[in-house]
């Protein structure tokens, strides 16, 4: 339309919410509850109400909002973002805000005006005012905001596509870990994971090679076609550089880990690779022509943990973080903050065509959305059956994911399921009453579940997105502890009883009972005791790899450098029990006291194995079981084995491309 109405003050009624122009408020009218507008916001949302269902091009409401300035298209974008947001409006699914494409934007709700007084509000005109003085900076102004425009939002106001699912791979078994170029038509993912596999992006093809080892991560360079992609060899993690016939590029000396996040290139000489060490994962710099590797100066907010690294805009590295809030931030090198959600993510990929950042949502892994660096963002795609787990986005915006189903249950010796589900069951604890606590995501998030009498009881139930990692029963077996995330709960054969704060700075390694009525948890660096109250009795410092409370003994079992130690009193130096290899200390996880023996897990060229080692004779140590994808394990009262593995595994490529727009 050429010409706006002319707009009335008043107190405007639409939906759930009431508008009073003249005071800038926006009001949920059954609740009483006011938002109070800036005074931009305010004016576009009154030339939409009193132009409804009418469509007003953006060139008017400009004129209107900045009478006589230039300003950037973005701008307007920023408003109408801020509004949607505040009326809880979708662009790609409106109530109330429409975009119509190349013309302008409509209001598309029913609009009744309860009150009315005489207009304040100027029309939207276009004859010319006198000139002001501020005029003569307009130049200066323009630049400064063109300057912030970029580093708040690169992209113009954009219609959100809409995305169909194309297959790319066929076969049978698991394709992951996927990268596509950029530019190039090449792809890279892993098969069943020991195959490198590379094609084109229609999924034919060019080269093919299997391990005696795992492989993973593949990650192209932005304009050259060299791919690099990690080994696992025994407790090392070796990049290979290589083209895509396979020809060798370039292999670094392995570097001593536990695992490895997807290599990120900084540039055609330069990759970032983040590294988990001793728990933590770290991030270097790496240089091939020099074979150099030097520890990136990245800040770690307290209570936060790393998660990997991205490039994005400008082919600039960015930084993920998780916090204890369960929010996340993408940060720079130097700390500042690029991006953020509130709720954990642990998969981001860049999209060179739109600037946005494709994550998972809240879901965690059922579900990819969208969200560009105002913080606008949008669904993608969500699966009814199975789980996102990787993405690579090239130039045209297209989408490549590998989507995974499988599940994880708990078998005994006879290799049969004690629970037949098709969910992930995982950390059995049995005791010698013939019952076993479980941890399970049969409700979506992880729950302490107990098997007695033929039964199957839940005994937490939580809705955030704590994981749990650590299930003791107590001696007595009248209760169990568990971890969620850093704080420590309490159960009985009922419900949860208590949930408590470790105030403890890194993740928890450790947690048992100390005796009946003390629990522990173990960060690392200090041991600390509380109360069945949750109140902390006794913190000791203690640099160890793990430490472990021995009840049928009375003593703490210590790893240091790999030797194991037997400690009554924890201030002092304890007897040397054994020591331990590399192969059985990477990794160590899953400690198990039964029948006076010490069993643990462990990972060795990314296969997992169980540990026993007989604390009355501690040099007999033996390998229990060996295998892949073992999750956690269990030994009974009997000392038989228990496993929770992953199993039925399936994976393949797809590609979601946008709908194009005729």
């Amino acid at each position: 339309m050429e010409n706006a109405h002319t707009p009335r003050q008043g107190t405007f009624r639409f939906a759930e919410f009431e508008f009073n122009a003249s005071k800038d408020e926006l009001c949920l009218w059954q609740t009483g509850q006011i938002e109070k507008l800036e005074p931009q916001v305010s004016q576009l949302l009154a030339m939409l109400i009193n132009n409804a269902q009418q469509v007003i091009s953006k060139e008017h409401i400009q004129t209107a909002l900045w009478p006589n300035t230039i300003v950037e298209q973005n701008s307007l974008y920023q408003l109408l973002t801020k509004l949607r947001k505040l009326l809880s409006d979708s662009s790609r699914n409106p109530r109330f805000i429409k975009t119509v494409p190349k013309k302008g934007y409509c209001f598309i709700a029913d609009v009744e005006l309860v009150s009315n007084v005489p207009a304040q509000v100027k029309t939207i005109e276009r004859s010319s005012r006198k000139f002001h003085p501020l005029l003569a900076a307009l130049p200066i102004l323009v630049v400064c905001f063109s300057v912030w425009a970029f580093f708040n939002s690169q992209e113009n106001e954009f219609e959100i596509p809409h995305y169909e699912l194309h297959d790319v791979s066929y076969d049978l078994g698991l394709e992951f870990d996927v990268s596509v170029h950029r530019e190039h038509n090449l792809m890279a993912y892993i098969k069943d994971i020991k195959t490198l596999t590379i094609t084109d992006k229609q999924g034919q093809q060019l080269f093919n090679r299997t391990f005696s080892h795992r492989v993973g991560f593949p990650a192209w360079q932005h304009k050259g076609k060299l791919l690099a992609y990690w080994q696992f060899i025994e407790d090392k993690c070796e990049l290979s550089i290589i083209s895509p016939q396979g020809a060798t590029s370039h292999r670094a000396n392995g570097i001593v880990c536990e695992s490895a996040k997807p290599p990120v290139w900084k540039s055609n000489d330069e990759l970032i690779l983040s590294i988990l060490q001793q728990g933590v994962l770290v991030p270097y710099l790496y240089r091939i022509g020099t074979e150099e590797l030097i520890a990136m100066p990245l800040e770690r907010p307290a209570q936060a943990e790393y998660k990997g690294a991205i490039s994005a805009w400008d082919n600039r590295v960015y930084f993920l973080f998780n916090y204890i809030d369960h929010t996340s931030k993408l940060v720079s090198l130097d700390g500042k903050e690029a991006l953020s959600w509130p709720f954990p993510v642990w998969l981001a990929a860049y999209n060179p065509n739109n600037g946005a950042i494709v994550s998972n949502d809240e879901s965690q892994r059922h579900n990819l959305i969208a969200t560009h660096r105002d913080g606008q963002s949008y669904p993608i795609y969500n699966t009814a059956q199975g789980l996102f787990t990787s993405a690579s986005i090239d130039k045209n915006g297209d989408i490549y994911t590998a989507i995974e189903s499988w599940q994880v249950n708990i078998r005994d010796k006879d290799n049969l399921p004690i629970f037949s589900t098709s969910s992930i069951d995982y950390l059995p604890v049995s005791n010698s009453l013939g019952e076993t606590a479980f941890m399970s995501r049969r409700s979506g998030v992880c729950e302490v579940y107990l098997h007695a009498d033929n039964k199957v009881t839940r005994l937490s139930n939580h809705k955030g997105y704590e994981y749990v990692k650590f299930l003791e029963w107590r001696p007595d077996l009248s209760m169990l502890l568990s971890n969620r995330d850093m704080d420590l709960a309490l159960y009985d054969r009922k419900s949860l009883i208590l949930q408590f704060t470790t105030e403890l700075d890194s993740t928890i390694k450790n947690a048992g009972w100390y005796d009946m009525q003390t629990v522990y948890a173990f960060d690392g660096t200090k041991i600390q005791l509380y109360d069945l109250q949750g109140r902390m009795i006794k913190s000791i410092d203690l640099n160890a790899q793990f430490a472990y409370f021995d009840s049928s003994n009375s003593r703490w079992l210590v790893l240091q450098d790999n030797q194991l130690i037997s400690k009554t009193d924890l201030t002092e130096n304890g007897e040397n029990l054994a020591k331990l290899s590399r192969e059985q200390t990477n990794l160590l996880h899953n400690i198990r006291i039964k029948n006076n023996a010490l069993y643990w897990q462990s990972s060795w060229s990314k296969q997992d194995k169980i540990w026993r080692l007989d604390l009355t004779n501690s040099s007999d140590i033996t390998l229990v079981k060996q295998g892949n994808l073992i999750w956690h394990f269990d030994i009974d009262p009997y000392e038989q084995l228990t496993i929770a593995r992953m199993e039925a595994i399936e994976g393949d490529i797809k590609r979601l491309s946008p709908e194009q727009v005729n």
